[in-house]
């Protein structure tokens, strides 16, 4: 099975630019993330700001990697494994009934301290998606002549990947605000 070089490398640079988004976000943030980070509870208190240093600096550097061809399928599988071990955190807690806490995943300037927090099945879908769109690097791109108007379709696909992922992270954060809103 082949992909469309165009299609891959859409695929590709929408997921290397929202998880460089994130990873970004957890960098400035760094005291927001160890908190969340600290709220799933699967670490031990030693290990959690530790964590919370390496997972963003891991992140940058698998989303950068898939962004060039020579490092491609190592970028690939590192965020794919990266991002496969945030999804069973994530249905750890929601098994757990430990739904009350931050992602983790961005946005930690929008959170206000006092603001309801929820993760759900939709952050795991989220998360799956983002596997996905990275693992098109682990198939073969076919082997068409690119042409001018494929970079103006990659320039656009790529845009539109990142927009949708972005609203959906602000449609997740606003779940459980709107919840709250609901029941008071």
């Amino acid at each position: 099975m082949t992909l469309d070089p165009v299609l891959a490398t859409s695929a590709q640079a929408g997921a290397a630019v929202v998880v460089l988004l994130g990873a970004f976000a957890k960098m400035r943030w760094p005291a927001a993330f160890r908190q969340a980070l600290a709220g799933y509870r699967l670490l031990p208190d030693a290990l959690t700001a530790p964590a919370a240093f390496a997972i963003p600096l891991a992140e940058a550097a698998c989303a950068a990697a898939l962004l060039f061809p020579d490092t491609r399928m190592t970028g690939a599988l590192g965020l794919i494994a990266l991002l496969l071990v945030f999804a069973a955190g994530m249905t750890i807690n929601i098994v757990r009934g430990h739904t009350d806490i931050d992602c983790g995943c961005s946005g930690f300037a929008a959170a206000r301290a006092d603001a309801p927090r929820g993760i759900g099945w939709l952050h795991v879908a989220r998360v799956l998606l983002l596997v996905a769109l990275a693992a098109t690097a682990l198939v073969e791109p076919g082997g068409r002549a690119v042409v001018w108007f494929d970079y103006l379709t990659l320039f656009s696909s790529v845009l539109l990947i990142v927009c949708a992922l972005l609203t959906v992270d602000v449609l997740l954060a606003n779940i459980p605000r709107l919840s709250h809103l609901r029941n008071s």
